[in-house]
Parts: structure tokens; sequence; C-alpha cells
């Protein structure tokens, strides 16, 4: 029994540790903006997105795909509060990346598009995330979809384990 229970340590010190890895990957934001930066032709959009975050760059992705959205729509879609789509909408629009309209019988509600510039970073952006999930596809395809079931299974007991 010790030895399974040694061989169990050993699994969950390799998990913990690749878990570990993967999130400090994912929130490592400098990757994602020297991608970016690398193919950016616009020298504006170089000077900007050293100063944006990856959440800017996601709430500009949600505007460029849905032209005309409302700050709650951004917020319900990105899972996100209102407060936190209004603090980085504001510097979108101050960073020419995006612009907002209102109607004229109804100034309470904000519609936000993209700008010409903010289409290339979204664009951009899109094409990182584009390649990135093309590796992940390559990964996943070198397993049998049971293992897949598995591990996906495995993952989301873990992530309800840790909510608790």
């Amino acid at each position: 029994m010790t030895e399974m229970n040694d061989d169990l340590l050993k699994l969950k010190n390799r998990i913990e540790k690749s878990m570990y890895r993967i999130f400090i990957s994912e929130s490592d934001e400098d990757n994602d903006r020297a991608w970016i930066v690398e193919r950016i032709t616009d020298d504006r959009l170089k000077k900007l997105v050293p100063r944006l975050s990856v959440s800017s760059l996601h709430i500009l992705d949600v505007i460029h795909r849905h032209d005309g959205i409302k700050g709650v729509d951004i917020a319900r879609e990105m899972d996100i509060t209102k407060g936190t789509v209004s603090k980085i909408t504001r510097k979108l629009l101050e960073q020419g990346l995006i612009r907002k309209t209102q109607l004229p019988d109804n100034l309470k509600e904000i519609y936000f598009s993209v700008t010409p510039l903010g289409v290339e970073l979204a664009e951009l952006h899109r094409l990182f995330h584009r390649e990135q999930d093309q590796k992940a596809m390559e990964l996943l395809a070198s397993f049998d979809l049971t293992s897949l079931e598995i591990v996906a299974n495995f993952l989301e007991k873990l992530a309800r384990l840790r909510q608790l």
C-alpha cells in the first residue's frame, strides 16, 4: 500500500509542477505582446502594445467581432465586471483603438467599435491565438480520444476540488 501511495504522490507532484508551468506561461503577458510586436507594421501600434494588458487585447477582440457592442454585453461575454470593461474601454478609447457612439434618443447606452488601428491589432491578436490553437490541436491529435476524455475528466474534477 505504501508503494501505491508513493507512486500517487510522485504523480501528484508531476501534475502540480506541470500545472504550475502552464499557469506561469499563460500569465506571462510578455510572450503574447512580443509575438504581436514582431509582426506589427504600424509604428503607433509598436509603441502601444507594450502598455496593453492581455485583457485589453481580449476586449478589443470582442469589440472587433461584435461591432457596435455595449459594455454590459462585453462584460457578459467575457465574464468580467462592468467596471473592468469601463476601465479598459476608457484606455482603448484614449489609445485610439476603439471608438464609442451613442444614439441621439438614448445617450445612456454606449456602443463600441474598433478603429482601423484597432482592427490591425485585433487581427494580429486573433492570428496569435490561431497559431497557439493549432499547436494545441497537434498535441491533442497525438492522443486517443479515450485518453483525452480521462484527462479532461480529471482536470474538471480537480478544478471543482480546488473551488471547495
